[in-house]
């Protein structure tokens, strides 16, 4: 896919929402993690659409990215000619980042936020944000942000799109709001109070018109029929009853850098749905072998019968457990593990999900002294961030909405 040609050398590192802050900022912070690498940025969309798809976004001249949640740090996958016009950026300089970099200093912090509840409640939503080009220019934009869902309500992609405004339009707050259902308004300046300016009605029917075309060009060009789809066939709550893992919660899993899976209790024989990188360079799998299994495909002649019976015993009391097991990687060899399993309770108290957190031990004499104690710690650091990750998702939304029971 000629899009993706070329990939960019780093990555912004911060925060999840699609917008942070610009990348030449003096508050800007050395990534401290790998980008993905130009297979996987490519693999993004050659997995979910016809290999046409190129073609057929290369035709709208609107300006906008699309950005993969699944990938780390939630990367741009595609950029549009008119995007790259929009920006001054080349495409070498977008594919592969976060789309914070056109963010700057007078960016609004609270606008921000609302992108990035958005996100969380994979739900649309349309706000007037100050953006800067390359050049350092900053420009108004009506930002209109759009999930695409699979069949079984994953998040398979983003669609930003970005509509420049004029100035006298964006002069005026605006309330942020799900683009289905309320209109797009203003508030008027405390001085002018009795005439209130609205951005003009025809600016967001335009916003909205790009995104239902780019939403339909990507789910026409889906690469099996039928599989995507523009609004989620199942409600938000029961992704993870289904095995399926939010895309926000694969954000905050895509951040921790340590070996370790997700296992979902509540499907029959317990199945990983999440596996991280560390995990698949580990044991030699990779993502799409280990995902659907039970943990046990680890095991192998040498493995200790109890210390399989102890962590069984611990997931049945639903009680965390650590024990030093011999598992092997995907080419048979060996490997001695400092396995911590623990239970993730969702917001209502009950257990959402089992997770592992695997340390190869085999060099130390030891296990467990020195640097290995460190490593252990960061394996219950780890937990914690799943913890909360999860805990923060209640219903339909986030742990902030009032509980219903």
């Amino acid at each position: 896919m000629s899009q993706l040609l070329r990939a960019p050398s780093v990555m912004d590192p911060e925060n999840n929402s699609p917008l942070g802050g610009r990348s030449g900022h003096s508050s800007f912070l050395p990534s401290r993690r790998s980008p993905p690498n130009l297979e996987a940025l490519v693999e993004s969309l050659s997995r979910s659409y016809t290999s046409q798809i190129d073609t057929a976004l290369s035709h709208h001249e609107y300006n906008f990215v699309l950005t993969d949640p699944r990938l780390p740090d939630h990367p741009i996958v595609f950029a549009s000619e008119g995007f790259l016009r929009m920006s001054g950026y080349e495409r070498h300089q977008v594919i592969g980042r976060n789309c914070r970099f056109l963010q700057g200093p007078d960016t609004d912090r609270g606008t921000v936020a609302e992108i990035r509840d958005a996100i969380r409640e994979e739900r649309a939503c349309q706000v007037r944000i100050l953006n800067y080009s390359k050049e350092g220019t900053p420009f108004w934009n009506l930002f209109h942000l759009a999930p695409v869902f699979a069949s079984d309500g994953r998040v398979v992609h983003y669609v930003g799109v970005q509509t420049p405004i004029a100035n006298e339009l964006a002069s005026v707050g605006t309330e942020s709001c799900t683009v289905e259902d309320t209109p797009f308004r203003g508030e008027a300046d405390e001085e002018d109070e009795a005439e209130p300016t609205t951005i003009a009605e025809a600016v967001k029917q335009k916003a909205a018109l790009a995104v239902q075309r780019v939403t339909g060009e990507l789910t026409q060009s889906s690469r099996v029929a039928g599989e995507l789809v523009q609004k989620r066939c199942v409600a938000f709550s029961d992704c993870a009853a289904n095995g399926v893992v939010n895309s926000s919660l694969m954000l905050s899993l895509t951040r921790i850098q340590q070996s370790l899976v997700l296992a979902d209790s509540s499907l029959p024989d317990t199945p990983i749905v999440h596996a991280s990188d560390v995990f698949c360079e580990l044991t030699g799998y990779s993502r799409e072998e280990v995902v659907g299994r039970n943990c046990r495909f680890l095991q192998g002649p040498d493995t200790d019968p109890d210390a399989v019976r102890e962590i069984g015993e611990a997931i049945k009391a639903e009680k965390p457990c650590t024990v030093r097991i011999l598992n092997y990687r995907k080419d048979k060899t060996p490997f001695w593990n400092h396995l911590h399993v623990a239970p993730v309770r969702g917001a209502n108290g009950k257990v959402a999900y089992y997770v592992g957190v695997q340390l190869d031990v085999s060099s130390a004499e030891i296990p467990m002294r020195g640097d290995s104690l460190v490593a252990h710690a960061k394996q219950l650091s780890a937990v914690g961030v799943v913890r909360v990750a999860v805990r923060s998702l209640q219903g339909s939304g986030l742990r902030r909405t009032p509980s219903q029971s």
